[in-house]
């Protein structure tokens, strides 16, 4: 506990000196033009067939997907009030492990890149347990360790999955000290410049689950919203309310209740 105090501590001052640097001018994101045959020249190009996409429950661009239409209106009610606001990064974070937000956070970057306003970033900031690479079927020896330990190059390390709009920058290799990392200059200076590189660009960060691990809340004063995941039936009261004050100044877009087994629902549910 007393860890998790320093960093809310140490969060807080981030904050305050990102504030200036991060905030964008309002309604950059979304009005910039996108170009509609975006050529890959740098990025490792992949190809991830539906059938994958569909075994690893990414579904949100499966045409006729009876799940697809869930992740076009959370995109839909995320980008209102992200547009409304300026904002162009998008944290995505649960009280523990196994709530499923790296599957809700890879479903909302393709939800988000079919639309043309925009292209759409999807970064692996669970350095410790990487896994985004797994639901796209492919391997990811190296990726964003390998910029904060090796000074590697960010174009090098970009995947594009053949979902047009689409890249990603994943974990790379599994590190212990993850929080140390994730609180660098060299990680602020890779944030900010994804960040303002492109216009309309928006940026969803897959961060570690908030409760026992201090790495989220080193991080989340870099981007400039969140949004919390949470299993129907895994985590408790009190762990959502804990999980809720820690990300109350970080402009929280909301939550997502996920695993739900509705009757609608009771045959596919994330």
């Amino acid at each position: 506990m007393e860890r998790i105090q320093k960093a809310l501590k140490s969060a807080k001052q981030q904050r305050e000196q990102q504030e200036a640097i991060q905030k964008p001018k309002k309604g950059v994101s979304g009005k910039a033009k996108i170009p509609e045959d975006i050529q890959y020249s740098q990025t490792q190009q992949l190809s991830t067939s539906d059938v994958d996409l569909k075994s690893n429950r990414i579904v949100a661009g499966l045409e006729g997907h009876p799940n697809a239409d869930v992740f076009r209106v959370l995109r839909t009610m995320l980008l209102h009030r992200m547009r409304k606001e300026g904002w162009n990064t998008l944290a995505v974070t649960s009280p523990l492990k196994g709530a499923g937000k790296t599957l809700i956070a890879s479903n909302l970057a393709i939800a988000m890149a079919m639309e043309k306003n925009q292209t759409v970033m999807l970064v692996d900031l669970d350095l410790r347990r990487p896994s985004i690479h797994k639901y796209f079927g492919f391997e990811a020896a190296m990726g964003l360790s390998d910029i904060l330990l090796d000074d590697a190059d960010l174009p090098d390390l970009l995947i594009h999955p053949g979902i047009e709009r689409l890249v990603i920058l994943p974990a790379g290799r599994s590190v212990s000290q993850s929080s140390e990392l994730l609180s660098t200059p060299r990680m602020q200076d890779l944030v900010e410049d994804i960040t303002n590189r492109y216009s309309s660009r928006m940026i969803i960060f897959d961060l570690p689950p908030l409760l026992g691990l201090d790495d989220a809340l080193a991080f989340l004063p870099n981007v400039h919203s969140s949004m919390l995941v949470v299993e129907e039936g895994g985590n408790t009261r009190e762990e959502v309310q804990q999980s809720l004050f820690l990300l109350e100044n970080t402009n929280f877009l909301g939550t997502v209740y996920n695993k739900a087994r509705s009757s609608k629902q009771a045959a596919y549910y994330y």
